[in-house]
């Protein structure tokens, strides 16, 4: 590389390259280090230029590996980068100093990339060793990983120092990518016992806070290392990119294992998307994996103080993206004062439409940020306040939702649709068992507190269960057919007919498995009904309405051992209001309303169980 390196041709016939990967055993305190530092060429910011970087290196790589356990070159550059990481520690406006740091990890980054990927941790083992036992002096690769973290720290971002700030969190993505190539339990990686046991707990907690601060000023990129700088019809983001979204891209790599895109490298790395949005994926990964929690049997971090007020604000503007999601899906579920604080806004509305945005149009995003955003809504399910405050919060038409114009729907109204809507939709088509208990979860977690439903809220809820009742008696239908023919097949197992009878025990296995996952989410929507009934039967006409005006659905299940108990509560809500009902001359649908607006607040509630 050197002074003069400019493109990837220079790769082939760099002098200071070959030396680098040759069999001489380069000193720390060599001047090569100076000489071989001091190129201008930036990090790959664009999927294509990495792609294409990594294999013009290639050859270079295997050279080196071949050659690094005699030479121990590897070591010997994480020496340095560590000697002028301390340097701009002290003096962060040595520009000089900084761009040979960054140019040190940025190859850096490229040896470990290439490490992890041809043999996981194995050519990494002996820069986990200590130093030296007889001081305890930690191992080389836990000093060089707490210099990354106080790189982050100590370091202003900058136009100057952008790229050292990107090339931080690429390298700690590549460290902490290790599960995606590892060929036993993460759990006994090396690597990862360094974050969770190695590091200082002040250091964590105030690299925790920087990260989180870096996400609240969203720091516009330079325009030196936009898009434009580099090929930018073949860079994903396009223009300029603030700070905090480039953390945050680069960690949903890492909690998605890199299936989060068809073009997600083996191990994680960032492209150029603001630095905030790859703090918070690398910030949610160290929470997942590698830091003390307040959690029985870990020790607590230390306290710090961020401002709540600018966090959640720039939460609101950008949790459509998958980033932002994976951030407040953490800050809910690791920080209860957090929590509390977005539970208690009166603008909650602004944090909760985007995420039911993103579950409406479900088939547009991947499957990863649709489950985030559904266990968001879980989390914050499991508080009642929520559950009774979203009824009180009224809407105005929203553009994006195209299902049906409903006037005067509440958030909470809207929430239960969507949701309802999502577990039609997985029936229908992905069957995912996951993913509806979820979404029954919240909804079964808010049926307590649902109040004033819209009609069409309720008769959707109606509708799923009359829906699912149909292909219950289909399957259930098939099923009876299947066992049927086998007792017919079974005679004729012995004339060359075995692999039929394989391929319809295989069709009657999963038509059982199938009748079983339905008849659960049935008796859920019961259940849920059920509790509706039980705790705010006298705001919710519109549902007696929907049950009274579809009793018939619930016939045969009266009588169906899965059902039966659920069932008792229902039957008294409407053989109560049935009775009121007969006895109307007029039976419009207002003048039943009416009716019933009445009759509700003469129910004996003692008569549900």
């Amino acid at each position: 590389m050197g002074a003069q390196y400019s493109s990837l041709n220079d790769i082939k016939t760099n002098e200071y390259i070959s030396r680098f990967i040759s069999e001489e055993a380069i000193s720390a305190k060599d001047p090569f280090w100076n000489q071989f530092l001091s190129f201008s060429q930036q990090s790959p910011f664009t999927p294509t230029y990495s792609k294409l970087l990594d294999e013009s290196c290639l050859i270079h790589l295997q050279q080196f590996v071949l050659n690094n356990p005699k030479t121990k070159n590897y070591g010997t550059l994480i020496e340095v980068f560590i000697r002028f990481a301390n340097i701009i520690h002290d003096d962060c406006k040595n520009y000089i100093v900084i761009s040979q740091t960054h140019n040190a990890l940025f190859i850096l980054r490229l040896i470990t990339k290439h490490l992890i990927e041809i043999d996981c941790e194995q050519n990494l083992y002996p820069y986990f060793l200590p130093q030296d036992t007889s001081t305890e002096r930690p191992s080389l690769m836990t000093a060089f990983v707490d210099t990354l973290f106080r790189t982050t720290i100590t370091q202003p971002v900058e136009p100057d120092s952008y790229s050292l700030h990107l090339e931080v969190l690429n390298t700690l993505l590549s460290l902490l990518s290790i599960q995606m190539c590892a060929k036993e339990d993460v759990l006994i990686s090396a690597v990862y016992s360094i974050f969770m046991h190695r590091l200082d707990s002040l250091l964590i907690s105030e690299f925790t806070r920087t990260v989180l601060e870096h996400f609240i000023k969203q720091t516009e990129c330079p325009s030196w290392l936009s898009a434009d700088s580099f090929d930018r019809s073949k860079n994903d983001s396009g223009g300029l990119f603030k700070i905090g979204q480039s953390v945050a891209s680069s960690f949903w790599s890492v909690v998605t294992l890199g299936m989060g895109s068809s073009t997600t490298p083996a191990v994680a790395e960032a492209t150029v998307t603001p630095i905030d949005s790859k703090n918070t994926l690398r910030n949610h990964h160290l929470a997942n994996q590698n830091t003390p929690t307040n959690l029985p049997d870990s020790e607590p971090l230390p306290w710090f103080s961020i401002d709540y007020h600018s966090l959640y604000d720039v939460l609101c503007q950008t949790v459509h993206t998958d980033q932002s999601t994976i951030l407040l899906y953490m800050l809910l579920h690791r920080n209860q004062h957090f929590k509390a604080y977005v539970i208690s806004r009166t603008n909650i509305d602004q944090i909760v439409l985007p995420i039911l945005r993103v579950i409406y149009t479900a088939t547009e995003r991947n499957s990863h940020h649709v489950y985030m955003s559904l266990i968001i809504l879980l989390i914050l399910s499991e508080d009642d306040y929520f559950n009774r405050t979203v009824h009180d919060i009224k809407l105005k038409k929203l553009s994006w939702y195209t299902e049906r114009s409903i006037n005067e729907v509440t958030l909470g109204g809207l929430l239960i649709s969507i949701v309802l809507r999502t577990i039609q939709f997985n029936i229908a088509r992905m069957r995912d068992k996951y993913l509806h208990t979820n979404c029954l979860a919240t909804l079964a977690n808010m049926s307590s507190q649902f109040q004033n439903l819209h009609t069409y809220i309720t008769q959707r809820i109606i509708s799923l269960f009359n829906s699912l009742s149909r292909k219950h008696s289909k399957i259930l239908d098939v099923i009876q057919q299947q066992s049927k023919q086998d007792d017919t097949e079974s005679v004729t197992v012995l004339t060359n007919n075995i692999q039929s009878v394989a391929s319809n025990d295989e069709s009657f296995n999963e038509n059982i498995q199938d009748l079983s996952i339905i008849e659960d989410v049935m008796r859920m929507i019961l259940e849920i009904i059920n509790s509706c009934l039980t705790h705010t039967l006298r705001y919710n006409v519109n549902l007696i309405y929907a049950l009274l005006y579809n009793r018939e659905i619930f016939d045969y299940y009266r009588t169906h051992p899965s059902f039966q108990d659920i069932l008792q509560n229902i039957d008294t809500v409407i053989t109560f209001f049935a009775e009121k009902i007969d006895q109307l001359e007029q039976r419009s649908a207002e003048y039943i309303k009416e009716t019933l607006e009445i009759n509700v607040k003469q129910f004996p509630l003692d008569r549900l169980k």
